[in-house]
């Protein structure tokens, strides 16, 4: 099997939210070795952020830009198709990205299954039919999404969870000197009853939380492993269901926050997504530590929490062995070449074969340390 994956990340790759592309395009490499298509945007989302567009907007007014002028991306040589079966994996966040199949047009084809994997929220009504219809199979990271857009559409649509790259950088048994980590989408008013806590005066504990209002880095494959760091050396992370955002459209699926924090080894506080099929994703203890929904409640809560270093540690070592056991990417894409009929590489089932060791082995070492 021969697989090409048309990546958002050739000019979307500076935003935070890129990671999770990041993270399984990595894990890709690691176990299919695909040929990367880095399709260009002609223009880029900061032009649509310079009209002044509000970000819950941003996406429905791409959209329509998207259907309107059509060829929005641009690529500078068509790939070569090998002998064998040619596999075509299309990887974005939004349908938006989908209009980048216009730009291989003439291999379409010519490939011998068409896939395409959107790893965010986003609105049935968001995929344009026209663009759909060149793809054999749609994964999507919802349940009760998949369900609507086959009422709507005659694509075929599977739910496939998000995962993360359990093997990169998540250091195990290291001293975890921030107390609370939170980043990115949170819960103000939490961060302000925090920070006003645990940021002021003499305590010792520490709440780490990002200042930053933009989502733009420097370099992401740095954030990503300073992130992993970090959480690492994290003790309790914040998640909390996104439902309310607009983009999601009522749907409270599991999000990339979750695999990353259990990955890493953090006892996760907030609100856990509700929807259908993600319970058993995260059925173990302490998965999700539901915060008190009463303010005066919080503060007494997290001081229980962290002094109490034994469920800590029982939940860091419980969190990363059942990521490494049930959400690692390699399970995702194993999931998803057997939906489609395709056969699973050697390659693929002994990386899965010696996560599986690692994982039982990380956990007897984390239990003997303890």
């Amino acid at each position: 099997m021969n697989l090409f994956v048309l990546s958002e990340l050739g000019h979307k790759g500076s935003h935070v939210g890129w990671s999770v592309n990041h993270s399984l395009e990595e894990t890709l490499t690691e176990v299919l070795n695909p040929t990367l298509i880095y399709p260009e945007k002609i223009f880029p989302l900061k032009w649509l952020h310079q009209l002044g567009i509000p970000e819950d907007n941003l996406e429905p007014f791409e959209l329509r830009l998207n259907r309107l002028l059509k060829h929005w991306y641009k690529l500078q040589h068509l790939p070569t198709l090998p002998q064998g079966t040619n596999v075509l994996l299309v990887i974005g966040l939004t349908p938006n990205f989908l209009q980048a199949l216009l730009t291989i047009a003439p291999l379409l084809k010519q490939f011998d299954l068409r896939i395409a994997y959107l790893l965010d929220g986003f609105k049935p009504t968001w995929l344009d039919p026209t663009i759909a219809a060149w793809l054999d199979h749609l994964f999507v990271i919802s349940q009760e999404l998949a369900t609507e857009i086959s009422k709507i559409s005659s694509i075929s649509t599977t739910f496939l969870p998000l995962g993360a790259n359990t093997t990169k950088s998540y250091a195990s048994g290291t001293h975890r000197w921030i107390d609370i980590i939170s980043y990115g989408r949170g819960n103000e008013a939490v961060h302000r009853c925090l920070q006003a806590h645990f940021n002021q005066g003499s305590t010792e504990r520490m709440y780490f939380h990002s200042t930053f209002t933009t989502g733009e880095v420097e370099n992401p494959r740095e954030h990503i492993t300073l992130m992993r760091k970090l959480l690492s050396r994290s003790k309790i992370s914040l998640c909390f269901e996104a439902s309310r955002l607009s983009r999601f459209n009522g749907h409270s699926p599991l999000l990339y926050r979750w695999f990353e924090a259990w990955a890493a080894g953090c006892t996760i506080v907030g609100k856990r997504p509700f929807e259908q099929g993600v319970q058993e994703l995260m059925d173990w203890e302490n998965s999700t530590i539901e915060i008190p929904d009463s303010p005066t409640d919080w503060i007494p809560f997290f001081e229980a929490l962290l002094a109490d270093e034994t469920t800590l540690a029982l939940n860091a070592r419980r969190n990363q062995q059942e990521c490494m056991l049930r959400h690692d990417w390699r399970y995702r894409i194993k999931t998803m070449l057997t939906t489609m009929g395709l056969p699973v590489p050697e390659a693929l089932h002994d990386a899965i074969t010696q996560l599986q060791a690692e994982a039982i082995d990380t956990y007897n070492v984390l239990r003997l340390s303890a």
